[in-house]
């Protein structure tokens, strides 16, 4: 593989998104941050030009590229597809590490989805569906970023907008990431590769808004408590994220796997087997983001 790799990432202002970017900078590859604001984003890309530079790594302006995206609005996300095509002749690998934890929901938008399933799980499914041809030309690999925990998902209420709860609406959205992770593997096999990556819990300490990013009430005295006693800083994700992206010739052999940090699990969860959940998860992101069905 060339050593110049263009590697888009979805959630680059975050925790995870952020130490991805940094690693596969200083490993000469080419990052393209995604976020919603253009000035959160420019603060992003300053953060790893000090970073390149103490660490007197060479690179051009070219190396860091951004792209504005709503993953929360359809037309944003097609928009958004549409300048990636346009900019990017090469697109070689994509990390969706998107994610947001709205309390007090649901949290309806005007196109009467709710607001973490769009974010979560429409907007990352759609987007990676318009750059599949693009990244069929480099062997592109997808890494989505999981959790470990699964909630069932209740096909009368996709969104969790009828019985919302917090915690059980954010982790049906992780649970449909594993899935489409899964799904996406065995329906583009040969074509690109599809990896999910469990994190583990990762917090930038250091990060002055961190306090802005606390749920409140008891879940946020919870996550508090975590932060402290088990948080990781976001170079221990970034690190094997890097290594995904950059480190196989033959992306293949990972294709459908599951890796916890630089560990690839033996035994991937009982999600990632389903055939008939991913085919039935897949059909319904289909209709609801208005792709043309297969």
């Amino acid at each position: 593989m060339m050593n110049k790799q263009t590697i888009l990432i979805a959630g680059a202002t975050g925790n995870i998104g952020g130490g991805a970017a940094v690693a596969l900078a200083k490993r000469g590859a080419r990052v393209v941050l995604l976020g919603r604001y253009s000035e959160k984003l420019k603060a992003r890309a300053n953060l790893i030009r000090s970073a390149l530079s103490e660490a007197q790594i060479d690179y051009q302006d070219t190396d860091i590229a951004m792209l504005v995206v709503d993953f929360s609005d359809m037309e944003s996300v097609n928009h958004a597809a549409a300048e990636a095509m346009n900019r990017f002749p090469m697109i070689n690998g994509l990390i969706l590490s998107v994610g947001v934890l709205i309390q007090k929901g649901p949290k309806l938008l005007d196109s009467g989805h709710e607001v973490m399933f769009a974010t979560n799980v429409m907007g990352p499914f759609l987007f990676t569906q318009l750059l599949l041809k693009r990244m069929q030309q480099s062997d592109g690999l997808v890494l989505h970023v999981i959790k470990k925990s699964y909630k069932e998902i209740d096909w009368d209420d996709l969104e969790s907008i009828r019985k919302h709860k917090t915690d059980t609406a954010y982790n049906r959205t992780k649970t449909c990431n594993l899935v489409i992770a899964a799904e996406l593997a065995r329906r583009y096999a040969g074509k690109i590769s599809s990896v999910a990556f469990n994190p583990t819990f990762i917090i930038d300490k250091s990060d002055p808004e961190l306090d802005k990013r606390w749920p409140s009430g008891f879940m946020g005295f919870f996550w508090r408590l975590l932060t402290v006693l088990l948080a990781k800083p976001p170079a221990v994700a970034g690190e094997p994220i890097a290594d995904l992206m950059l480190s196989y010739r033959d992306r293949s052999a990972i294709n459908g796997a599951l890796f916890k940090l630089d560990k690839r699990v033996k035994k991937p969860y009982k999600a990632m087997n389903d055939e008939v959940l991913g085919k039935r998860l897949w059909d319904e992101l289909v209709l609801l983001t208005g792709l043309k069905a297969e």
